[in-house]
């Protein structure tokens, strides 16, 4: 049997058609190695990815590394005060200049031949290196990559051609910005889960709340499911999940108990792959990251009010606990649609046009920046 060209693979969405006539991307886009590899490109580099949070880089020469779309990069705050983000690539054979998670420097220094950098990127010596023709030190500093902020996060672009960050997230800031969480709460905890599945169908997941009556029966009981919607916006979408009343009368426990009146889940999502939710007395955030075409991280962060004073501890463990069971059961759902999307009696799907327009929205992006390329 030949072969589909990746062109073929593309070809088999149409982004024309209306939701109530749309068929989904089709399987093949889950677990073919091609389409992830030019989805690293003109997806996962093209546009702001998280690389981490401002707490981590607020004094002069503070630093932390991590590896983006597999590229290595270390973020700093030079002693000008400027932020900044460099390849963590020697200039000289390619080790990597700064090999420690975090710490706080005036100066980086190549663990392999000694060559030293400014936290502000420039070369500042070389080992053993006279008599070198053609060779300029100010030509030679770490390559820098795109840097930006929001909140508290620190954004990279890898091929520096993504719009301004303000203008990427849209009107995100803005219905964020009367919630206050960067100066209202602190973070607490880390998990890092790994799913036997392609991002993308996590992805599809977390953007409706279609499964929520039948995979998530404890969230069941707090979300006013028949009020749930979803709003989309250019690069960005948001879930709106009201949070059920507290009346007289009602019996079994509540995580979230907002009291008179109801207060709503907000669930937001930035393309591609970070995700911001907002509860009455937290919020957490689920970074996604692909490690190959079927296997995926997903880093969730929490952030609370006061969370390691002695009153609010018990309520902190209930509502860790309450979203790590939604996580295991997402888990579930997952893997077992990865499993069957390699069916060869499955090819693609319909939208629920009431419930799946994040969906929908998210594979209209994924088919725009992939015929970029």
């Amino acid at each position: 049997m030949h072969e589909r060209s990746v062109r073929d693979l593309l070809n088999l969405y149409n982004p024309a058609n209306p939701l109530e006539k749309a068929w989904t991307i089709p399987a093949p886009w889950y677990f073919d190695e091609r389409l992830a590899q030019l989805e690293r490109e003109s997806v996962f580099a093209a546009n702001w990815q998280v690389a981490g949070h401002m707490d981590q880089v607020r004094e002069p020469g503070q630093f932390f590394t991590m590896d983006v779309n597999n590229e290595p990069l270390v973020v700093v705050r030079g002693d000008d005060g400027k932020l900044r983000a460099f390849y963590n690539v020697c200039r000289h054979h390619a080790a990597a200049v700064v090999p420690e998670t975090q710490g706080c420097v005036k100066n980086f220094r190549c663990p392999y031949h000694g060559w030293t950098y400014g936290n502000d990127g420039s070369l500042k010596g070389m080992v053993e290196f006279e008599g070198v023709c053609n060779f300029d030190r100010a030509d030679n500093g770490l390559m820098p990559v795109r840097v930006d902020t929001w909140e508290n996060f620190v954004f990279v672009n890898l091929d520096g051609r993504a719009a301004p960050l303000s203008e990427f997230l849209g009107k995100i800031p803005e219905l964020v910005a009367p919630l206050k969480i960067t100066e209202t709460l602190k973070y607490f905890d880390r998990r890092i889960y790994t799913l036997n599945c392609n991002w993308k169908v996590y992805v599809d997941n977390y953007l409706e709340g279609y499964h929520i009556p039948i995979v998530h029966t404890g969230l069941m009981k707090e979300i006013d499911y028949p009020r749930y919607r979803t709003e989309v916006f250019r690069y960005a979408s948001q879930q709106l999940g009201p949070v059920k009343e507290v009346k007289p009368g009602d019996t079994g426990e509540r995580v979230y108990a907002p009291g008179p009146g109801s207060k709503e889940a907000l669930y937001f999502w930035i393309f591609p792959n970070l995700m911001v939710n907002i509860y009455p007395d937290n919020i957490s955030t689920n970074l996604i990251v692909p490690l190959g075409h079927d296997r995926t991280l997903t880093i969730f962060e929490w952030y609370f009010h006061d969370a390691h004073s002695e009153k609010v501890r018990e309520r902190v463990r209930k509502a860790i606990g309450f979203s790590e069971t939604v996580q295991q059961e997402d888990i579930h759902i997952c893997e077992a649609v990865q499993r069957g999307l390699q069916s060869s009696t499955y090819d693609r799907g319909r939208y629920s046009v009431k419930r799946e327009n994040g969906v929908h929205h998210f594979h209209l992006l994924l088919s725009e920046f992939l015929e970029e390329k």
